[in-house]
Formats: C-alpha cells, sequence, structure tokens
C-alpha cells in the first residue's frame, strides 16, 4: 500500500546553527542547549504552545498510522507554504492538506482522522476485491 501524504501548514519555529566547527565546540561545552532555549524564549507563548501541540498531534498520528502516512511539514512563511495556502484557501493554521486533494482547517482531531481513515479505506478495497474472490 502506498502511504497517504499529509501535508501541514503551519507556522513553525525556526532555530539557527552556528558553523560546524563551532558547534561542535558548543555542543562539548553545553552551550548549544541554552543557545535554543534562549532563542525559544523570545518567541510568543501561544505560538510556542501551538507548536507543542502540533507536535503532539504530528507523533500521534505517526504512531497511530505508522507505514501508512507519509507526513510533511510546510512552513507557511516559506514559499511553498504560500503557494499552498493560497492553492488550497487556508487562511488560518494549522492546516492539513491529504493527498494534494482535500483540505482540513483546525484542531479537531477526530475530524483530521475521519479523512485520513477515508482515504486509507479507499485505496484497500478495490485491492482486497481482487484478492478474495466470492464464493458464489
Amino acid at each position: 500500500m502506498k502511504p497517504i501524504r499529509l501535508e501541514i501548514v503551519t507556522k513553525v519555529v525556526t532555530f539557527f546553527d552556528h558553523c560546524r566547527r563551532c558547534q561542535v565546540l558548543f555542543g562539548q561545552a553545553g552551550l548549544d542547549k541554552k543557545i535554543h532555549q534562549n532563542e525559544m524564549e523570545e518567541y510568543p507563548p501561544d505560538l510556542k504552545e501551538e507548536v507543542m501541540k502540533l507536535s503532539g498531534w504530528i507523533r500521534e498520528l505517526s504512531r497511530l498510522y505508522k507505514h501508512r502516512l507519509l507526513i510533511k511539514v510546510i512552513d507557511v512563511q516559506s514559499p511553498l507554504g504560500i503557494y499552498k495556502s493560497l492553492r488550497h484557501r487556508i487562511r488560518t493554521y494549522p492546516g492539513f492538506i491529504v493527498e494534494g486533494k482535500e483540505t482540513y482547517i483546525g484542531w479537531d482531531k477526530s475530524q483530521l482522522e475521519s479523512l485520513l481513515d477515508k482515504y486509507i479505506q479507499s485505496s484497500l478495497p478495490s485491492k482486497q476485491r481482487s484478492l478474495h474472490p466470492s464464493l458464489s
């Protein structure tokens, strides 16, 4: 079975790293976590909360659907994110695009899961019918 493609257009928290040599040096000194923690503290609380909630959803979807789902996170401020937002009429975030066809916008997990289940079920029946001929 080919995995269902789920694209998530959302606001993304961005971190900047140092050059490789400096990164190794900071990592050995234990400073890299402090630097990223300071960067995270600069974001508004509502954005941090939204990012944490969405990352929890992504982990849960990955656990629930395993190999049946291919997840791609797209930054809304990137050129691709702007294009996807315009193309699929996403005005609030996060926006979930399933197989490039249907879009769900919002935080209702059950609606998103039912949309994913619909696509997974639609990919199964034709294969199951050919494998299990009727007994009549």
